[in-house]
């Protein structure tokens, strides 16, 4: 792919790194449509809205897209974005023999099951780990819109008892009810009472504070005409939605089931998959996330030398 001069000003040539900007995005979606990824990582969305946890900065590099950042114990690593599978081993090897020959760490975060074969077998030295608190959690859309069977038995439940004590109304999220999803993400947050949290009210904020300029869709639920829930997604590949974020008032029963499935039957109808990101490692939402009966969990590895 060949970047026009005007994307190129929005980004530096390596080793020089940019700050990410919304500017970027047709960049990263253009690199993303010609290798469609499977990890809920590689979206414009998720590079933009956790960029300052991560520290995330970007350059080009032989046409590709190279993303640096820090992870949360402070080891630095890269991100590659890649017209395809050659073009990402070229880069990787690149990358891998200028940190070797300036006495420097080499780690690549967040590798996809896809990659992991190519990269083993292209570079058997590197130490290659599995990544389990990162994979992705997978479903299928229509069992997620359905709830069919004994298995969703109990998420029907808690979505009958909702439906039976409160009156409430499905609206598309849209910059109208912006500020309304501000409220209640600092009243998810307040709830939780739970610092480590606040990246995570952060990355939401910007995701409402962007969403037109990311491209994201969404669903609230409104109780008394105040949103009591909302979820944002987006296509992650032609087969596969990604829900990217999803919060809810705790104190009404059963709106975490409701707001999941109206989200994917209004937003994600027309995919075979949708993709609920990782757990993060936290036992608890482990368990949720098993409790929906993922079709299959994608792998992801931690790549070093």
């Amino acid at each position: 792919m060949e970047m026009t001069a005007a994307l190129r000003t929005y980004i530096k040539e390596y080793p020089a790194f940019s700050d990410i900007t919304l500017d970027m995005k047709p960049m990263f979606d253009e690199l993303l449509r010609l290798n469609p990824p499977q990890g809920s990582e590689y979206t414009f969305t998720n590079m933009f809205i956790w960029r300052h946890l991560y520290g995330f900065r970007a350059c080009s590099l032989d046409g590709a897209v190279c993303i640096k950042g820090k992870d949360r114990s402070g080891i630095e690593f890269f991100m590659i974005i890649a017209k395809d599978t050659e073009a990402y081993l070229q880069i990787a090897g690149r990358l891998a023999a200028e940190c070797r020959n300036n006495g420097k760490s080499f780690t690549l975060f967040r590798v996809e099951e896809r990659t992991f074969g190519a990269l083993r077998q292209a570079f058997p030295s590197m130490v290659y780990e599995e990544d389990r608190d990162n994979a992705d959690y997978v479903y299928l859309a229509s069992d997620l819109i359905g709830l069919r069977g004994r298995k969703y038995d109990g998420k029907r439940n808690h979505i009958r008892k909702f439906k039976e004590k409160y009156v409430y109304e499905y609206a598309d999220l849209g910059e109208a009810l912006t500020d309304d999803c501000l409220r209640l993400a600092q009243t998810w947050y307040d709830s939780k009472h739970d610092p480590s949290l606040e990246a995570d009210l952060s990355a939401t904020k910007e995701a409402l504070t962007h969403l037109t300029g990311l491209g994201l869709r969404g669903s609230a639920i409104l109780v008394d005409g105040t949103v009591r829930a909302f979820s944002l997604a987006e296509q992650l590949n032609p087969d596969t939605a990604v829900i990217h974020i999803e919060k809810y008032d705790p104190a009404y029963e059963g709106i975490p089931q409701v707001i999941n499935q109206q989200l994917c039957e209004r937003m994600c109808g027309s995919y075979r998959y949708i993709n609920r990101e990782q757990d993060l490692g936290n036992e608890g939402l482990r368990r949720s996330k098993m409790s929906y009966n993922p079709a299959f969990i994608l792998n992801k590895y931690r790549v070093c030398m």
